[in-house]
């Protein structure tokens, strides 16, 4: 019986990027390349109010997937995923409520990366997460900034605030949670807060003030 080195679901031949089964022979997001012309570039600062304590770390992350690049997470299984590329950069602290940054999305160079075409990265959210401090218990309190938001800044001096909540019970260390590696506290909106019956009165705000620059 001959077997076809054809896909059967897209009809496109197998070439060298992808094995027998089609799945792609890569198995590891890429070394990506940075784009040395990048021009989507933002400042943030996040303002802390009423928070029960200091902030020591704080940590920003450009989110970035492109839709036409694969790899395999389990050939035995035949299971891929697109490839991500996050890289992570400190924020700076200004004082103990306020710290500052940038960031831009499109840091990734467009690139053929695995034999499978040009990966055309797209950025798909903005990240940040702020500690009291290095203890593997900490909180991380973190916030997100998706493209939705980055859409409505496409002009330069473009500005946008964004303000979410969280519960002052899990600061420093959320006990509660029985963490070893640091609960994970998503900031969340008045809305929630309601759905969710918690009281304002019991949490702290963070204020993200977005400039396209």
């Amino acid at each position: 019986m001959l077997l076809s080195a054809c896909d059967l679901e897209s009809g496109k031949m197998f070439d060298s990027a992808y094995d027998f089964r089609g799945l792609p022979k890569a198995e590891s997001d890429p070394v990506v390349t940075e784009n040395p012309q990048k021009h989507q570039k933002y400042e943030v600062t996040v303002t802390f109010k009423d928070a029960p304590g200091k902030f020591e770390i704080a940590k920003l992350v450009e989110n970035y997937s492109a839709r036409n690049c694969m790899i395999t997470t389990n050939r035995m299984a035949g299971a891929t995923a697109l490839v991500h590329y996050q890289p992570e950069f400190a924020l700076q602290k200004i004082s103990d409520t306020v710290y500052r940054g940038e960031f831009y999305t499109d840091r990734p160079l467009n690139e053929d990366y695995y034999g499978q075409g040009v990966c055309q990265w797209q950025n798909f959210a903005i990240s940040m997460s702020f500690r009291a401090d290095s203890d593997a218990k900490s909180t991380y309190f973190s916030e997100d900034i998706d493209a939705e938001v980055l859409k409505k800044l496409s002009e330069k001096g473009a500005t946008e605030k964004l303000v979410f909540y969280h519960q002052k019970k899990n600061y420093p260390i959320a006990t509660w949670a029985d963490s070893e590696t640091g609960y994970v506290s998503l900031g969340f909106t008045p809305e929630h807060a309601q759905k969710w019956d918690i009281d304002l009165n019991d949490t702290f705000s963070v204020e993200i003030k977005i400039k396209r620059i």
